[in-house]
């Protein structure tokens, strides 16, 4: 009997990862014909459950060698192509598939694309997103090169040197630079260990010196990293290398870390110029210019990011860059110019790229509010915002609140509750009055504050609302609320609405970055 041709072959090394491999190995079912897992000793139960899966499993000694690992398990797979997993990452269930067709293209490699996950928990799958090759065609002279940052393009080129690689929309979600599970692998310092023996062997090497540069980051040595790209960019045919953009983000990246804007703003603005497409390095560039006191050419290095939107499928990027990220910091820049149109431009278009963020109607309502405008709050916000749900109008609401928006929220409640049917507006009636009931009861335990934290929270609250006082005092010369007065001259000993609010903009605040659900 004729066996079955095995199309995908998924081939990984491991150890002690009970934690992480089911969720990989279940990913891949119905997609790879075979599992071969290369154990490196682990001491908890990943072989019994690699074994469960019905993965071949060979045990072998770790030799300091990622590449001589992972060409131990090559040397047994049978697929016509190699797929290459870590137990930390999984195949996205949405476009994993995919893979079964690509598989077919008369092509020697394919990219997938890596969502780095950085969120707390694997619901936040912010990160960084960027193609590498990981599927390739299966061949004896074909094998992993590098000690650490293990290569096969190089391998692939020597056998097949016209060979053709395409990039598929295939996802591969990576959990591993989660700081929780860098933490528990204790990653960075072996990392930097093996790292630091390959710079020693081959220190021209602008691969080892971008790799070591990024863990440098990583573990807070921003000079040391600085050090370390700038190595790799005076090496020769720098501006080839596939991952040349990347090495200007991240030098630029350093020079904030280390206070250095101007200098920040100069490389970020050649990179820019070199990776026009890029959004990545005009957000940067717009940050450092920031930094340096220059918010109107901050504020047109945001909008060419944003113009350019995200970033194209052939550079690393980081989620929000181009979009949401891009948008909230052009609402933070909008704040300081106290330009209420771009404020609230900026934070719509950041919540419409990303509806279920926090922080841009966090601050689109507060700004509002400080700068007289709290009435304008919800009828700005019915306009921009459609809520379907009693659910999601109090989540709106709630935010209001947080922002110490309250007459807005029981307006955006009210209004609601008017276009809802009667048992949507009877819970947001009682939503409105366990409010308020709170409310009451909060300012009357306002100055029995025990914890530092919160007595320092409550006497920004203090300055903030007789910051508010001051706004409002009417101008003896007019008759007007000198916020209705619009920046008129103010009459000698009072205080101008934009000095008050710019006050008001500096007092600390808490807005997180978390998804509410």
């Amino acid at each position: 009997m004729v066996k079955p041709r095995k199309l995908i072959s998924l081939c990984m090394i491991v150890k002690d990862e009970e934690l992480h491999l089911p969720r990989c190995l279940a990913s891949v079912q119905g997609i790879v014909d075979e599992m071969i897992v290369v154990d490196t000793g682990s001491a908890d139960q990943t072989v019994a459950i690699a074994e469960r899966y019905g993965a071949r499993v060979v045990l072998a000694e770790w030799e300091h060698d990622f590449a001589k690992a992972r060409n131990t398990g090559l040397a047994l797979a049978q697929g016509d192509w190699i797929l290459f997993l870590d137990a930390d990452e999984e195949l996205d269930a949405h476009t994993g598939k995919q893979l079964l067709a690509e598989a077919h293209q008369p092509v020697q490699g394919l990219f997938l694309q890596i969502w780095n996950v950085t969120g707390a928990s694997d619901d936040e799958r912010g990160g960084t997103v960027h193609p590498v090759l990981r599927m390739f065609r299966n061949d004896p002279a074909v094998r992993f090169e590098g000690s650490i940052h293990e290569q096969i393009a190089a391998s692939l080129l020597r056998r097949w040197p016209k060979a053709v690689f395409q990039l598929t929309d295939t996802k591969i979600i990576h959990y591993g630079y989660r700081q929780d599970i860098v933490a528990q692998k204790n990653k960075l310092q072996r990392n930097m260990e093996l790292l630091e023996r390959a710079v020693q062997k081959e220190p021209d090497n602008s691969f080892h010196q971008y790799n070591i540069g990024v863990e440098y980051l990583r573990a807070g040595m921003p000079s040391k990293a600085l050090e370390a790209f700038r190595t790799a960019r005076q090496q020769q045919g720098f501006e080839q290398l596939s991952y040349a953009h990347l090495v200007v983000k991240y030098e630029v990246r350093s020079l904030l870390s280390l206070n250095q804007w101007g200098e920040a703003a100069e490389i970020a603005r050649l990179g820019a110029g070199q990776f026009a497409d890029y959004p990545d390095l005009h957000h940067y560039h717009a940050l450092a210019l920031a930094q340096c006191g220059q918010l109107q050419s901050a504020v047109c290095s945001a909008s060419a990011a944003l113009e350019i939107g995200a970033a194209p499928p052939q550079y690393h990027t980081e989620d929000g860059i181009g979009t949401y990220r891009t948008s909230y910091m052009l609402g933070r820049f909008k704040e300081v110019q106290l330009d209420t149109q771009g404020v609230v431009q900026a934070y719509i278009a950041a919540l419409r790229f990303h509806p279920t963020l926090t922080p841009p109607l966090y601050r689109l309502c507060r700004y509002l509010r400080i700068a007289g405008e709290e009435s304008r709050i919800a009828s700005i916000l019915a306009a921009q915002l459609v809520c379907r749900s009693e659910e999601a109008v109090i989540k709106v609401a709630e935010i209001m609140l947080e922002s110490g928006s309250s007459q807005a929220a029981n307006a955006w409640v009210g209004w609601h509750a008017a276009q809802f049917g009667r048992d949507a507006a009877e819970v947001l009636a009682q939503w409105v009055e366990v409010e308020q009931a709170e409310h009451r009861v909060l300012k009357g335990d306002e100055d029995q504050q025990e914890d530092a934290g919160e007595r320092y929270a409550s006497l920004c609250g203090r300055v903030d609302r007789h910051l508010e006082q001051l706004q409002h005092i009417r101008n003896p010369g007019t008759g007007m609320l000198q916020n209705d007065a619009s920046l008129a001259a103010p009459r000698a000993g009072s205080i101008p609405v934009k000095a008050i609010a710019m006050i008001r903009l500096l007092l600390p605040c808490e807005e997180g970055w978390g998804s509410r659900g």
